[in-house]
């Protein structure tokens, strides 16, 4: 609610995405999703959307019922996490005058006991709050819009816990509180409460820096022990490529920011110790076996991430490289091999084999980069069965992952059209609610608007479980009809295989046998073949039409019987003389096309497209470029010339077939008796 408010207080609401707010929260973009919609409707308040889609959102203004506090922009900007939650939690108590005992923070917030305390703790060592209560009683304390200087002091007053792990050369913060001297430190005897005769508490100036001139900038706590929950809200840390998320030592969030400022080699806190930019690891093993961190071997050398893999597995995992690394175990890594093949083999039913690991390679990326890093990755085999490897769709497309189309790499069109409806959707009602209610409230408007959304999805839903309904009713009849409905076709099946052959009247033919069937087929081919035998004959009279005829069925006749098998019976000679009569067809097409394509027509045809295509040499890079797209283009052309040309001529020539008057079948014979 309160990056919103940022976003809000210049135009008066906030139009950042849910993508945006996330990488300024530095969480992910369904936390934040998931945490909008707890606040719709109660801490935040949704305008009708932009023209480009995006939902505009302010913080509702605080009722005089409600109860509130106002926190400074700067705790908002520098904390996060649990450590502005508690603080916030503080700043409550401290308005109210009430004690902030660990208990009552960890009821507010919502945390462990443990880990409100630590965190309480070092809020007070960064100077965002000063305890003051005495040592043993439920403290209270003062809270500060901005850290303030001078805070390192109250370590001394508030010893801390034994540390759990410390690096060598840092002195104990006991060891420094015992050695305090001499020295009254001024402003903290009001720790104690207002009037206190507590007596003045002797320090010995550090030497290096004295206290009244500590730098501005917040200074670090000790190190405390880790905590698994507080390790929920600190930022992990990677170390050589692999996550240390449980630490001996506690790292704070904001802990990043703060070692990026630049400190010289010497520089110091008020009792000498280095900063923590300024601290030298601890040789402590992080959380694992032996002191070994994930990736490496005893030697300090990495583990090999691609060893037993193929080229398709390499450039598929290329993006997961980190993640591989920390995988130690081989049979866990020949388990995790075998799912990347069977996912390229899904993909590749859309994109071909040799794309797919191309394809997973983007995926992985895509993954990696919604997860804002392999650093947050916990567990890596998890992380890859359930969110890098699965197909991500988006719509009921098998295509679609992630909106995008498997089987062209272009935006899946339907995502976009069920985004477009939605926004359609919420367009048209925030203007129906805004013509319906023109003197309502932003509020009262807001509650119409979710209400009209409400009950529209609920229509929808309902009209979507009746028509599954309805399905699963149809597939149930359908079921259910099965029996009969295959009966019926079993006895048409049988009438139509009880009709004799039309030839040669063979019983069970199905109205034709397979031998008849295969002269049929042989005598259209041999038809066929005569012409296009006429059609690229020059034909003056009938006398030449019946010597094309009579030629090409002998040649035709006498080759048939020549490629015939002297064993065979009449049922393998007729699908012999079929498939024959068949390849002279093809072959006298051919033939046909070819001498139709050198005609003068054709040829014509061909230079104009050519020219044509030469006049648009611009186009081109070089000049012999230009050159052989027109000779391509011109042979297409002449192809597609000879092929009209053909067909023109077979119609004349089967117009030829037709029966003619008696004076003319008197003096001529018909070409169909011919042939």
């Amino acid at each position: 609610m309160t990056i919103i408010a940022d976003y809000a207080r210049r135009s008066g609401s906030c139009w950042a995405s849910n993508s945006t707010l996330a990488g300024a929260l530095g969480l992910h973009e369904k936390t934040v999703a998931a945490a909008l919609r707890g606040m719709e409707g109660v801490l935040v308040l949704a305008d009708q959307p932009s023209p480009n889609g995006t939902l505009g959102r302010r913080t509702q203004p605080v009722d005089d019922t409600e109860l509130a506090v106002t926190i400074s922009a700067v705790a908002r900007n520098t904390l996060s996490g649990h450590r502005f939650k508690v603080y916030c939690a503080i700043s409550l108590r401290a308005h109210l005058g009430l004690s902030a005992s660990a208990s009552v923070l960890a009821q507010t917030c919502g945390m462990t006991a443990e880990a409100c305390r630590t965190i309480a703790r070092d809020l007070v060592a960064d100077g965002w709050v000063s305890r003051a209560a005495a040592v043993g009683r439920a403290p209270k304390y003062d809270v500060h819009p901005a850290p303030v200087a001078g805070a390192a002091a109250q370590l001394a007053l508030f010893a801390q816990p034994r540390q759990s792990a410390r690096p060598e050369g840092v002195p104990a913060i006991e060891a420094d509180a015992a050695d305090l001297t001499d020295v009254v430190c001024t402003g903290q005897l009001a720790l104690f409460g207002e009037g206190s005769e507590a007596p003045a508490t002797p320090v010995v100036p550090a030497p290096a820096t004295p206290v009244v001139s500590l730098p501005q900038a917040p200074l670090v706590a000790a190190p405390q022990t880790g905590h698994l929950q507080q390790a929920h809200c600190n930022k992990p840390r990677a170390v050589d490529g692999c996550l240390s998320r449980v630490a001996d030592t506690l790292v704070t969030r904001d802990a990043r920011a703060r070692e990026d400022v630049p400190a010289g080699p010497g520089s110091v806190d008020a009792f000498g110790r280095p900063l923590r930019g300024d601290t030298q690891p601890s040789p402590v093993a992080t959380g694992t076996k032996a002191g070994i961190r994930y990736g490496q071997q005893s030697g300090g050398r990495l583990l090999r991430w691609d060893v037993g893999l193929d080229a398709d597995l390499l450039v598929a995992l290329q993006p997961v490289e980190d993640l591989l690394r920390r995988l130690t175990s081989t049979s866990t890594r020949e388990f995790l091999a075998g799912h990347v093949r069977t996912a390229l083999e899904d993909i590749a039913r859309w994109t071909g084999t040799a794309h797919a690991p191309t394809v997973l390679a983007e995926r992985l990326t895509w993954r990696l980069k919604r997860q804002r890093g392999s650093a947050l990755v916990d567990n890596p085999v998890g992380w890859m069965l359930r969110r890098g490897l699965p197909q991500g769709r988006c719509c009921r497309h098998e295509a679609c992952d992630d909106g995008i189309r498997l089987n062209s790499g272009a935006d899946c069109v339907t995502c976009e059209l069920r985004v477009q409806d939605r926004r359609s959707t919420r367009a048209a009602v925030a203007s129906q609610v805004l013509a319906a209610m023109p003197d309502a409230t932003d509020r009262e408007r807001q509650a119409e608007h979710e209400r009209r959304l409400h009950d529209l999805a609920t229509r929808r839903a309902e009209a979507l479980a009746a028509a599954e309904r309805e399905t699963a009713h149809r597939r149930l009849r359908h079921e259910a009809e099965r029996p009969e409905r295959e009966a019926r076709e079993a006895s048409a099946e049988a009438a139509r295989l009880a009709v004799p052959c039309e030839d040669c009247q063979a019983p069970q033919s199905a109205g034709l046998c397979l031998r008849c069937s295969s002269r049929r087929s042989t005598r259209a081919a041999m038809v066929e073949t005569v012409n296009l035998h006429l059609a690229v004959t020059t034909l003056t009279c009938w006398d030449d039409v019946r010597a094309v005829v009579d030629r090409v069925n002998a040649e035709i006749t006498g080759q048939l019987i020549e490629a015939r098998n002297p064993g065979a019976d009449r049922y393998m000679i007729a699908a012999s003389d079929r498939v024959n009569a068949e390849t002279y067809r093809d072959q006298a097409h051919h033939r046909a096309l070819e001498h139709w394509a050198r005609s003068a027509a054709a040829c014509e045809e061909a230079e104009l497209v050519s020219a044509a295509e030469l006049r648009r040499a611009h186009r081109y890079e070089s000049r012999s470029d230009a050159e052989k797209a027109a000779f391509e283009a011109g042979e297409r052309a002449r192809l597609a010339a000879a092929r009209e040309l053909l067909e023109q001529q077979l119609r004349f020539v089967r117009s030829l077939r037709q029966p003619y008057p008696t004076t003319v079948r008197s003096h001529r014979r018909d070409l169909q008796e011919c042939s």
